[in-house]
């Protein structure tokens, strides 16, 4: 058994061998050309500064180390010699690793929890500066490069006499160890952050759910929905004042609305499915059936006349023309998956779709027109204009009415008191 005061012993001098070796390093860093002194770290210091103030702290930590012998060879050079690394150790600046390194010299001597912490930190802080999309960078690269910084380590004990050379190595392979899991926690991290970062981006193009379905069965089964409401947005006079707007008018404004319109489908659980131009498209019922889907489009249609038309009057204000909606939307049966194999869609098809379409074409500005079929569902709850039978593209006349708003006692478009279970 080491009793406390051998191991600090032990540890004492294995740590003062090394810290020698490195203090000599540091020496040969800042001899180098003054280019590389004047590098900035990123701790605002020059690698010049920051090589001092380790040289200054090693100094303090261990006394007389600068009396001591010049060691038979450099710790660093011969370690970026032995990783065959692309820079020559006369043409690189450590001062990061430098960083890194004199907490660990300090880990090896006094192994108490917040010393380790300070050398994890400095680990992690080193980690954070790498380019990790850099050609042969990978956690295989970083194990082997500790790999040949422990081995030279063993090289520098075992040259120690009147050591326990097996006790001195335990103690440099377990605080190699920790290093490689605090290695391996870095890039788990990483690792997460990017499936974090791939589901962000699919969520973005497809729904939460068709998302989890494709990433498990690398597929979507298409699916048939027994009733679903498509709605459909365009903007009146957006050629005319588009016309009049630079490119990055143009795309500020349709950003603004077309945000406007995420952020309200995302209120009422609907899917957009696309724009196209000035034409925005959104489904309620899909993926995920529901029997409030109607209801859902209805509400979220009130609220994007409205927003548009509040939108409109501000820009009026400071004499900047603006275009008006027209909006249109329609009950029934549609089909719905993922279409292509490198760039994912989700979309939805059918009759039903086609008559949105006729619906948002056949109103009028500022208007919400709907279909027969919406309305019956709908009209217990909301206040309608009917229009008659109106001809619409390829479809003849079909019965349509204009949506005014909800019914003065089920509240408001922003809080209603409606009972969803009367909507079964």
């Amino acid at each position: 058994m080491y009793s406390v005061r051998k191991m600090e012993t032990l540890r004492n001098l294995i740590s003062y061998e090394i810290a020698r070796y490195f203090y000599h390093h540091l020496i040969e860093e800042l001899s180098k050309p003054e280019p590389l002194q004047m590098q900035m770290g990123y701790d605002g210091k020059t690698s010049g500064e920051a090589n001092r103030d380790i040289l200054s702290r090693l100094s303090i930590e261990f006394p007389k180390i600068e009396q001591t012998e010049e060691p038979p060879f450099n710790l660093i050079r011969e370690w970026a010699k032995r990783n065959r690394f692309f820079f020559h150790y006369d043409e690189y600046n450590f001062d990061r690793y430098n960083r890194l390194y004199i907490e660990r010299i300090l880990a090896l001597r006094n192994n108490a929890p917040e010393i380790n912490s300070r050398f994890k930190e400095a680990t992690l802080n080193n980690f954070r500066q790498f380019d990790y999309n850099r050609t042969g960078f990978s956690i295989s690269f970083l194990i082997r490069v500790e790999n040949n910084m422990r081995e030279l380590m063993r090289e520098i004990i075992f040259t120690i006499p009147n050591i326990d050379h097996n006790k001195a190595w335990q103690i440099i392979f377990e605080q190699s160890k920790d290093y490689q899991e605090n290695v391996n926690e870095i890039f788990e991290k990483r690792l997460q952050d990017a499936r974090d970062e791939s589901d962000r981006l699919l969520h973005n193009i497809l729904p939460v759910s068709i998302a989890a379905e494709l990433k498990k069965n690398n597929r979507v089964a298409p699916v048939s929905i027994n009733s679903a409401t498509v709605l459909f947005t365009d903007f009146k006079g957006f050629t005319q004042i588009s016309e009049k707007m630079s490119p990055e008018e143009l795309i500020s404004n349709l950003d603004e609305c077309f945000s406007l319109f995420d952020q309200i489908c995302a209120e009422h659980g609907l899917e957009k499915i696309k724009t196209i131009g000035d034409s925005f498209m959104c489904v309620g019922g899909v993926p995920e059936v529901n029997h409030t889907h109607v209801f859902d489009v209805a509400l979220a249609a009130l609220k994007m006349c409205d927003a548009i038309q509040k939108l409109k009057e501000e820009k009026k204000k400071n004499g900047i023309p603006y275009w008006d909606v027209r909006i249109g939307f329609h009950t029934g049966p549609i089909a719905a998956g993922v279409i292509g194999k490198n760039k994912f869609s989700y979309d939805i098809w059918g009759d039903t779709v086609n008559i949105a379409s006729r619906m948002e074409s056949s109103g009028e500005p500022g208007k919400i027109n709907v279909s027969e079929t919406s309305y019956e569902l709908l009209s217990p709850f909301f206040t309608f204009t009917p229009r008659g039978r109106i001809a619409a593209k390829n479809k003849g006349e079909i019965v349509m009415y204009f949506l005014e708003g909800l019914k003065s006692e089920f509240g408001t478009t922003q809080s209603h008191n409606i009972d969803f279970a009367l909507l079964n």
